[in-house]
């Protein structure tokens, strides 16, 4: 079981890398992607993974109830990671549409890797 939450942590950091670095018109490359993935798995440990756990006793794969609860977890570890990131715990984050998008980002690619290495039933929430 642990190589499957393995896969579905370096595939959502890889895909989440790879978009921010796209998007980002940054030339870093495989570099960026690579430096950036580092970073984004510490919120992935910290808040998606516990959840991923509990949401496998109960497999549903694609499931739009975990998808939802995903980005309920993903919007406070946006958050969270971005203020430490910057030093700037105002909530002046709340207010910019990359802080929105990143957050539907990661639990996107979270829970689309998630359904796919660790969900097993197929059903539809």
């Amino acid at each position: 079981m642990i190589p499957y939450y393995f896969f579905s942590l370096v595939s959502s950091c890889l895909s989440l890398s790879t978009v921010l670095v796209v998007f980002s018109l940054d030339t870093w490359g495989v570099i960026g992607i690579i430096v950036i993935s580092f970073y984004v798995v510490i919120p992935y440990l910290l808040f998606a993974v516990p959840v991923q756990v509990l949401f496998n006793k109960h497999p549903k794969k694609f499931s739009v109830i975990y998808f939802c609860l995903y980005i309920f977890f993903s919007l406070p570890a946006v958050f969270i990671y971005s203020s430490v990131l910057n030093f700037d715990f105002s909530m002046d984050i709340l207010t910019t549409k990359n802080y929105y998008a990143i957050s539907l980002l990661a639990a996107l690619f979270f829970w689309f890797w998630d359904s796919v290495f660790l969900q097993k039933k197929s059903s539809a929430s």
